[in-house]
């Protein structure tokens, strides 16, 4: 033993796990007298934080005590659903892996396109194919999305499960063109208002990412399967039954409301909505669970709806836990000791809240001085001003160019023929960090390269080809405090959380001085190993 707290007891077997798991994921471990003597402090702080919680009795308090039932509830149900459904489904995974290799979706689809606005337009691209027209020339000649037209009407990116909507097209279509074979052609399709002919050029594996997401669909689905199945039993087995009383009150109580909201008395609180072997819920329980997914999750308040309600989103868990309960799954000493840490973590939180959230002060000097000595906190990135015109083909590009190079104005051109979306008359701006990547592509590394002033490209990009011009770079600069002040707060509300708990631990030290021992000889002995 190296150290004692009242009755509890630090071993050195419990100080070097600490320090273990102190030091696993952000810095080395400190081998030093100092270092040691650090992890035992830190060890004998949290618990005379533990002490002072329990002296003030917030283990005692009515917050306190729903949120730990509620922790241990979700715990228990967690780990009955664990044993009773996920052990078993992991064995099935090879199983769903097998499903998704004979599925349609186990490959991808490289795609050509003609688009039409109308069905008739439609039947002519048909007409134009059986009469021997190459697809590439008859999507040139017919189609209405100028970046394809000009590529034959291919679709620069593989398509498949996972990105069929970047076109506006669902799973049933998607289902009909991995019916085609490479070369084919499909018939007209509605897609939106417009009709879509497609041409299937090649085909290929799916990566890997797209059968692990089929994997965790099909993983759910059969998780739900089971889920219900589970819920089913216990429902037969435990005799449960929704009371009619309850719950046309619970109507009339809603009625009065005007629908406005889940309000009721301490007595009503206690009316009892459902009845189970062993068990129970109340009108609390239900007003809690239903002010918790009202925005996600629409209730009828009629009796149909409530009951649908209660079958659904109450009982299920509640027959579980109890289930989990009868088992006596709370006495397994895996899950006792996750308890016993996470009703120590939850008091440790309570008193924090109450000793330092609580009683910090800020004002509005402090966050000013605070915005004023620490500007790297609050740098905006150099901002560039772009001025662009993207077309489809190179030669469309190297025209625009030349016009601007004849005296042409780059912004009236681009408002003319540029086909990027999104952008109003080809002038945006963009920030010097690499996520301004995923946004314009290529376009971010030739813009970093080019002076103010000077036309460049044409640039080739997925989408096409660009031409433009850097107007103007604003280098980094300090944010105009009006639009630094909240994160200028947040960093003042931290820095006097970390001086109230660091008197807070001072205070305690001193406090509770006499019930801590420390046995310099077997923490020498610690050292010395």
């Amino acid at each position: 033993m190296v150290a004692r707290i009242d009755t509890e007891e630090i071993t050195l077997d419990g100080l070097r796990q600490f320090r273990e798991d102190a030091t696993a994921t952000y810095r080395e471990p400190d081998e030093s007298l100092e270092g040691w003597q650090f992890y035992l402090q830190t060890m004998i702080d949290m618990e005379l934080l533990l002490i002072e919680a329990r002296e003030q009795r917030l283990d005692l308090s009515p917050g306190f005590s729903d949120r730990w039932d509620k922790e241990r509830r979700k715990k228990i149900i967690d780990e009955f659903t664990t044993r009773e459904i996920v052990r078993a489904l992991d064995l099935s995974i090879d199983e769903i892996r097998q499903r998704f290799a004979q599925s349609k979706w186990n490959r991808v689809m490289r795609l050509a396109h003609i688009r039409s606005e109308t069905e008739a337009e439609a039947q002519k691209v048909i007409r134009d194919l059986e009469q021997g027209q190459p697809f590439e020339e008859v999507a040139r000649e017919r189609s209405t999305i100028a970046l394809t037209a000009a590529r034959g009407g291919e679709i620069s990116h593989w398509l498949g499960h996972h990105n069929l909507e970047e076109l506006g097209l669902n799973l049933e279509i998607g289902e009909l063109l991995l019916e085609l074979r490479v070369g084919e052609v499909s018939r007209p399709i509605r897609v939106g208002d417009n009709f879509e002919t497609f041409k299937l050029l090649d085909e290929g594996p799916a990566p890997e990412s797209l059968r692990a997401a089929f994997t965790r669909a099909e993983y759910m689905k059969e998780f739900r399967t089971r889920w219900l199945t589970l819920v089913d039993q216990l429902k037969d087995r435990m005799k449960a039954r929704v009371d009619g009383e309850a719950v046309r009150f619970l109507v009339d109580k809603m009625a009065a409301s005007g629908n406005k909201g889940m309000s009721l008395a301490p007595d009503e609180q206690q009316v009892v909505l459902c009845h189970f072997d062993g068990g129970q819920i109340t009108l609390k329980q239900f007003a809690e669970t239903y002010n918790a997914l009202w925005f996600i999750r629409s209730v009828s308040f009629d009796s149909t709806g409530i009951a649908d309600f209660v079958e659904s989103d109450l009982l299920p868990r509640a027959l579980v836990y109890q289930a989990a309960t009868k088992q006596g799954l709370e006495r397994d000493p895996e899950i006792a000791a996750w308890l016993v840490e996470k009703n120590h973590a939850l008091l440790l939180e309570a008193l924090r809240e109450k000793e330092v959230v609580q009683r910090v002060e800020v004002d509005s000097a402090m966050v000013l001085d605070y915005y004023t000595s620490h500007p790297d906190r609050f740098m905006e990135l150099e901002e560039i001003e772009v001025a662009e015109i993207l077309v489809a083909t190179r030669s469309e590009a190297e025209q625009l160019l030349q016009r601007i190079q004849q005296g042409g104005d780059i912004r009236r051109l681009a408002a003319q023929h540029s086909i990027r979306t999104g952008v109003e008359g080809g002038h945006f701006h963009m920030h010097n960090h690499p996520s301004e990547r995923r946004v314009f592509g290529g376009l971010y590394d030739a813009v970093l390269e080019v002076p103010v002033g000077v036309v460049s490209g044409p640039v080739e990009l997925e989408e096409g080809f660009s031409i433009f011009a850097v107007e103007q770079r604003v280098p980094p600069h300090q944010a105009p405090f009006e639009q630094a002040a909240s994160r200028a707060q947040w960093w003042v509300q931290k820095q006097e959380e970390n001086r109230l708990f660091e008197l807070l631990f001072t205070r305690l030290r001193e406090k509770y001085a006499s019930r801590v021992v420390v046995f310099d000889g077997q923490f020498a002995k610690l050292t010395t190993n």
